[in-house]
């Protein structure tokens, strides 16, 4: 469910100049009417800079994503399949950063990106305690989780706007974000106490018996849950550069 990781904060790291103190072979895209070479620009800058996303990025604030850890995240969803309230706690998701870029389209002058992505593999693992029903299945227990989800795809279409900090300097915020998730296949293992195996048990089989099913269910909320942590990282790494650095 956070298969998108700082794939929105990509556009901003890929087209900022070396004053952010960025790794380095990362340089500025210039502000061009050329939109495919400005792109051409931003995926060599992507290519670039990948390989430091795992272990983060500090003058970006950005936190090691690979794995990523989320100390705890909560859900709270009623869906017409779906009726769930659970919190997560020391989730970590591995692979996020292998993904493979299919398509990139970002516009300095009118601040847009579309970005879509395949994940070859995700592996996300951490506690829950979670009760709801899922159809007519019972969703009551706690313990912890393990996932394996293969050939994701991902597309990220964002909206930037510009605003003026309180010391009159230009930035950019998010203004829209949009997210379209399609995990192709997967499977998850979970350990709970002697009290709750029975339903635990019955839970993993029928999501490993009927992936694609319970998938599609859930897709609201892996997109909504996945645009939240997108733009939470793109946040902090905008709040440190300026519209100057961002859009040269």
């Amino acid at each position: 469910m956070t298969i998108l990781l700082g794939l929105l904060t990509i556009f901003a790291i890929s087209s900022s100049i070396v004053q952010a103190e960025l790794p380095p072979g990362v340089t500025a895209c210039p502000k061009t009417t050329d939109l495919q070479s400005y792109n051409k620009c931003i995926l060599k800058q992507l290519e670039a800079i990948t390989p430091y996303l795992a272990k983060g990025i500090p003058s970006l604030k950005l936190p090691p994503l690979d794995p990523l850890l989320l100390p705890s995240l909560t859900v709270d969803r009623n869906l017409d399949a779906l009726k769930i309230k659970a919190n997560m706690s020391q989730i970590r998701v591995y692979g996020a950063t292998n993904f493979v870029v299919e398509e990139i389209k970002a516009n300095p002058h009118d601040l847009t990106v579309t970005i879509k992505v395949q994940l070859p593999h995700v592996h996300v693992k951490g506690d829950y305690d979670v009760h709801g029903r899922l159809l007519l299945l019972p969703l009551n227990g706690a313990g912890s989780f393990k996932g394996n989800f293969t050939n994701t795809e991902a597309i990220v279409n964002a909206q930037g706007k510009e605003v003026t900090d309180k010391n009159g300097v230009q930035r950019l915020e998010i203004d829209k974000l949009n997210t379209k998730i399609r995990v192709d296949n997967g499977n998850i293992k979970l350990k709970t106490p002697p009290s709750h195996t029975v339903a635990a048990d019955a839970a993993a089989t029928f999501f490993n018996s009927n992936p694609r099913l319970v998938l599609d269910i859930a897709s609201p909320i892996i997109e909504d849950t996945a645009a939240t942590i997108s733009n939470a990282l793109a946040t902090r790494a905008l709040s440190v550069l300026t519209k100057a650095e961002l859009v040269p």
